[in-house]
């Protein structure tokens, strides 16, 4: 029992000095040459000097030194700027070393500490000189392995940190790069061998990322001044999204989104079996992967392509050069295999050489599919490649390729029968890479014997390509190594032209957007790019037989019997020999060339000469349509500019517009007013329309004038016009009005209107005019003998000449003062055609000599009136007749 007694009095009297420790530790840290001490011993154990703000320490449950705001200074042989930092630093305080009457650390925590690691312009990492260092080698220059005994500067034993930042510096210069949320710890196993388990998140500056997944590394260093050798380091990263694997890489959004993986081993200074160590190389070997790639705006589907890279080789930092001597990419069913190097002082220089891939088209398929929108469903194929090359450089330069297909087939939606590929051969002479002509059989016929593979002829040095069978397409593909210029080839023929449209449109390439074309048609073109330039351009011909084109916004189909289109330097030259549209048949020549460099907006010129044997209003009202009207712009426009959307106004599309050329037809026809070749210079410029030079033969003589529009809204027309000589029986006023007029007429006219259909343009239509006549007769009554009566008199009236003024407006022709003249008698005719086909005109007579002077009131006035088919004649006294008008 006092056993038990004395040992419970040891205890709490163990107790409370460790209680009277523990209170009174924090009036001793305030002691500067405590703090010294600290200092002294935590810059013996960092191998650096070593800044805090404050100390504090706790005996219970074990021993440990807390220190807050700790700055270790870096080596000044790396710059001035601090080597680690931590919010706070605790370090736990060995018994045994207390028991001796020494104060040594044993674990150091870090929270929340910022690492930088410099390297020089010697290649040298500040890191190499920190950690502890080994024995040195024995003198047969071997490296030891395993517990040696050494003389130890520094005490430190095990480091672990939460929360850390890692940042790199090259030189002077701050990297974007960085590793946040740093856990981990690195403990010395052996005296000089780290062992090291860390876990980050990579990071850039001045970019958001999003996932960029957790970079585990894994393995065991040497802290000598050897650059950290021997060193055998694990690497796993995974879950990384590949947008932001771009954007920590270049800084921008490439576009593209999937999944990446990593998995790497490297080690240096750790030789094979027989192999001699050799200090300035690092092995390594690399897995990645890829999955669920696609273009940024696509969605992720299951078929979305994968791949797999894998690298073992080399790393010789004093040679600084890296070589993969096994280098494998995988696809879901293709694989490659090669070997690889780079020269890693500048990134200057690679080295590529695949000898052995072998590479299936759905691989391929699933890759276009992935970044391009639109693919049908149903799109299949089914053909082998083989491939072997080599490339060097910086951008790369190709030195030998060889590729090759024994042809194949693919399944294109919209076809009645499979797309068959004709043999394929490839590859690099005399600085040239080409493509030997490659045959598409589009009505899906069995493989035809071919004749041998000529090679590849261009415009630069050759001969036309030769004439294909139908239904059959060529290509053809060349690039001149040195200077980057290329060059694609494709000839064809087709019964049909529409399966090509369906084939591009398999592939999500909509070549037609708003009109469709069928029919024959055979033809050869060229793109030539520079890849380095950028620029690029179609030239080629195409010959269109018997085609249909149907555009939206027009109800019947054109009709191309016989067309040529040419391409030539961004220029279209299209030549019409035979085309049906508007009812009418055309012919002639239309040129389309850009917009000259400086000019505003993304407009083409479009110049034309053309010629219809006949237009009609009425059949163009069958084309366009009153269910087209007033929107039938909005549908047409975009399907003929190549805008696929119909939301546009269609002013806006009309502003896309530059034409200017000349027009002739045979034959015009407007309501009743008919015009014998017609001729007009049209120019249409930033919704502006001009029609000048316009003349025509009407009513046995000529018309000339000019048309001004502007496409606002609404839409605003003017229109001046000259008749010369025209017969007055062939006006177009009725069926019977050549046998109650004639003579010959001459005059001048001023138009202006606006708005949208016919019912508006007639409504706002207003104008003025003059009017010459010479000679002019009435038939069917004798208004002199009339007006000498009291009642119409038949017969006929004859006047020498005529002259006046005349306006239009609500929907009428109005004469004022029409004066008809005679040796012996002068009339006056005041009234009105209206549009409806009706007519009201008063005759009075005038007295001899002047034209001003006042009217015989005494004499009745002859009043015609009624519909121009069948007027009625009166005659009333000239009050009567004026209280008449006046109603």
């Amino acid at each position: 029992m006092s056993r038990v007694r004395a040992y419970a009095r040891w205890i709490a009297l163990a107790v409370v000095l460790l209680l009277l420790v523990q209170i009174g530790l924090p009036y001793v840290f305030r002691n500067r040459r405590m703090r010294g001490y600290l200092l002294a011993h935590l810059e013996k154990s960092f191998g650096r000097h070593v800044e805090a703000k404050d100390f504090s320490m706790n005996i219970l449950p074990f021993p440990e030194v807390e220190v807050d705001g700790v700055s270790i200074s870096e080596d000044p042989a790396f710059g001035q700027e601090y080597f680690l930092r931590a919010d706070k630093l605790t370090a736990g305080v060995r018994w045994l070393s207390l028991l001796r009457g020494h104060f040594d650390f044993g674990t150091i925590s870090l929270t929340r500490p910022s690492l930088i690691l410099v390297r020089n312009d010697q290649g040298r990492w500040n890191l190499e000189g920190w950690l502890p260092p080994a024995s040195q080698t024995s003198a047969s220059g071997g490296v030891p392995y395993g517990p040696h005994r050494t003389e130890i500067t520094n005490h430190l034993q095990k480091i672990e940190f939460d929360e850390g930042r890692i940042n790199f510096k090259t030189g002077d210069e701050k990297r974007p790069f960085a590793f946040t949320g740093v856990s981990g710890s690195v403990e010395q196993v052996v005296p000089g061998r780290w062992q090291l388990r860390l876990e980050a998140q990579p990071w850039r500056s001045g970019v958001t990322l999003q996932s960029t997944g957790i970079l585990q590394v894994r393995g065991e260093v040497a802290g000598t001044s050897s650059r950290l050798q021997p060193a055998q380091i694990q690497v796993h990263w995974d879950k990384v999204s590949i947008a932001d694997l771009f954007r920590m890489i270049s800084g921008n959004d490439s576009g593209v989104r999937g999944q990446f993986a990593l998995d790497g081993t490297v080690s240096i200074g750790k030789p094979e079996a027989g192999e001699a160590a050799n200090p300035g190389i690092w092995k390594f070997s690399i897995r990645t992967r890829a999955e669920k790639i696609h273009r940024w705006d696509l969605i992720e589907r299951s078929d979305n392509p994968s791949l797999t890279v894998k690298l073992d080789g080399v790393w010789d930092v004093p040679a600084g050069a890296a070589r993969a001597e096994t280098a494998v990419l995988d696809l879901p069913h293709s694989h490659f295999e090669g070997r690889a190097s780079l020269k890693t002082a500048g990134m200057s220089e690679w080295d590529l050489r695949v000898k052995d891939s072998g590479i299936q088209a759905q691989d391929l398929l699933a890759w276009y599919r992935a970044f391009q929108s639109g693919v049908d469903e149903g799109l299949s194929a089914k053909q082998f490649f083989q491939a072997s090359f080599a490339m060097h450089g910086r951008p790369l330069v190709w030195d030998d390729t060889q590729i090759s297909s024994d042809g194949g087939e693919w399944n294109v939606p919209g076809l009645a029968k499979p797309v068959r590929v004709g043999p394929m051969q490839g590859g690099t002479v005399k600085a040239k890479f080409q493509i030997l002509p490659v045959h598409l059989y589009l009505n899906g016929s069995e493989k035809q014997i071919l004749p041998p593979a000529k090679p590849l002829k261009t415009k630069l040095g050759a001969e036309p390509a030769e004439l294909l069978m139908q239904n059959q397409i060529e290509v053809r593909y060349q690039r001149e190594l040195p200077t980057a210029n290329q060059l694609f080839l494709v000839s064809g023929r087709l019964s049909d032209v529409a399966d090509l449209f369906k084939a591009a449109a398999a592939f999500g390439r909509t070549l037609n957007a708003g009109w469709e074309l069928s029919g024959g048609a055979s033809g050869t073109f060229e793109k030539g790019w520079n890849s380095q330039a950028g620029s690029a351009h179609w030239n080629g011909t195409c010959t269109l037989t018997k085609a249909r084109l149907q555009a939206v916004g027009m109800n019947l189909p054109l009709q191309m019997d016989d067309i040529r289109t040419a391409w030539s330097d961004h220029t279209l030259t299209m030549n019409i020999a035979r085309a049906e549209a508007l009812g009418a048949t055309w012919n002639g020549l239309i040129n389309v060339s850009p917009t000259p460099t400086g000019s505003a907006g993304d407009t083409s010129r479009w110049a034309f000469q053309l010629h219809a044997d006949r237009l009609d209003a009425a059949d163009l009202d069958l084309w366009f349509g009153p269910r087209a009207r007033p929107n039938w712009l909005q549908r047409l426009l975009p399907s003929l500019l190549g805008n696929s959307t119909t939301l546009a106004k269609p002013s806006e599309l009309l502003r896309r517009i530059s034409a200017q050329g000349d027009l002739t037809v045979d034959s015009l026809t407007v309501e009743k007013v008919k015009l014998a070749h017609p001729s007009a210079h049209i120019t249409l410029d930033n919704l502006h329309l001009e029609v000048s030079d316009v003349s025509a033969e009407w009513a046995g003589g000529m018309v000339r004038g000019n048309m001004n529009a502007v496409f606002s809204a609404p839409p605003q027309y003017e229109i001046s016009a000259e008749v010369e000589r025209a017969n007055l029986a062939q006006f177009p006023w009725g069926a019977h009005w050549a046998e109650r007029w004639s003579g010959m007429a001459s005059g001048k006219v001023r138009l202006t209107t606006s708005g949208v259909g016919r019912d508006a343009l007639l409504g706002q239509l207003t104008g003025s005019g003059q009017l010459w006549l010479k000679p002019v007769e009435l038939h069917g009554w004798d208004v002199t003998a009339s007006m000498d009566g009291t009642s119409p008199r038949t017969g006929s009236s004859r006047w020498a000449s005529g002259e006046g003024e005349f306006t239009v407006k609500n929907r009428a022709l109005q004469f004022d003062a029409l004066q008809l003249e005679n040796p012996h008698e002068k009339l006056s005719i005041s009234g009105e055609f209206r549009f409806s086909q009706e007519m009201n005109l008063t005759f009075v007579r005038e007295a001899p000599g002047d034209r001003k002077t006042k009217r015989i009131s005494a004499v009745p006035v002859f009043l015609l009136a009624g519909p121009l088919e069948k007027p009625v004649a009166t005659v009333q006294p000239v009050a009567a007749a004026q209280a008449k008008k006046q109603e």
